[in-house]
């Protein structure tokens, strides 16, 4: 592969039942029953470096992609359960300056898609925005942020130090459940290590506009370094967060330590390496 990536592409996964009119058998899946498709080309980007897809898909079996560009801006294209290109590659970040990293989207029950990304430019900000691709004409070419969008860029958590790895995912109210990875510590307590946040948000399509249920929550207060978060919404409505943790972990570390009584910024350094924070 090329040190720039030119293209996204797409390729399905199908499993086919096997069924009879007279009873339904358990069958297992082998080889034979499993087709793979070919590879479809989303988009071919030239010079630019498109990275880092997500994907969905609507109640119609429409493919929903959403990708970085150079991580400057974020792109979206929809494909029909055929391959073909509904809406070609359509830019819906707002212009300007940005440092787009790691995006997630998941479509509603109305089939609208709402996409969460991490932007780095000046102090990291948790973003997220809901588009309806249906108000698109839907006829192969590329649309317009003004006329996808349902509810603008809209900041989700900006703070200070910096956070990253968004996901979400959404409800039987359609409420959008959106947890993410930080370094936020306002008091100081888990030496800049990140940890895990939680937010919940009512998309008000009418408006444009969000309501915030549970603002910025911190789910795993505790020492350790928590990261790459995802999240899923069973059919209760419980929302079930996985992430990966160093709690607990067996890391055994031996040190050669002057007594001489003249260590300081050495100790602060020890310290730095086991618990975080900045070096003396």
């Amino acid at each position: 592969m090329n040190q720039k990536i030119k293209s996204v592409s797409l390729a399905s996964l199908m499993v086919l039942s096997v069924m009879s009119s007279l009873l339904i058998a358990s069958v297992s899946v082998s080889a034979s029953t499993v087709v793979i498709t070919e590879a479809i080309q989303i988009v071919d980007g030239g010079t630019s470096s498109d990275s880092q897809t997500a994907v969905g898909s609507d109640s119609s079996g429409n493919v929903h992609v959403v990708w970085t560009r150079n991580n400057l801006h974020l792109y979206y294209s929809m494909i029909s359960p055929r391959g073909e290109t509904l809406i070609d590659a359509t830019q819906i970040t707002n212009s300007g300056l940005h440092k787009i990293w790691h995006p997630d989207l998941a479509v509603d029950e109305y089939d609208r898609i709402h996409v969460v990304w991490a932007d780095k430019a000046g102090q990291h900000a948790i973003m997220y925005t809901a588009l309806s691709p249906w108000a698109a004409p839907l006829d192969g070419m590329a649309s317009d942020d003004g006329t996808i969008t349902a509810i603008d860029d809209t900041i989700i958590s900006r703070r200070s130090q910096n956070r990253d790895w968004p996901a979400l995912d959404i409800d039987s109210q359609n409420n959008v459940h959106i947890v993410w990875q930080d370094n936020y510590d306002e008091l100081g307590r888990f030496f800049n290590q990140p940890q895990i946040y939680y937010s919940m948000i009512q998309p008000d399509i009418g408006s444009g506009a969000i309501v915030t249920l549970f603002d910025d929550t911190l789910i795993t207060p505790i020492i350790g370094h928590k990261g790459h978060p995802d999240v899923v919404v069973d059919a209760n409505d419980y929302v079930q967060i996985a992430w990966d943790d160093t709690r607990g972990g067996k890391v055994e570390l031996a040190f050669i330590v002057d007594t001489s009584g003249y260590m300081y910024t050495e100790w602060a350094d020890i310290c730095t390496v086991i618990y975080g924070g900045n070096f003396a």
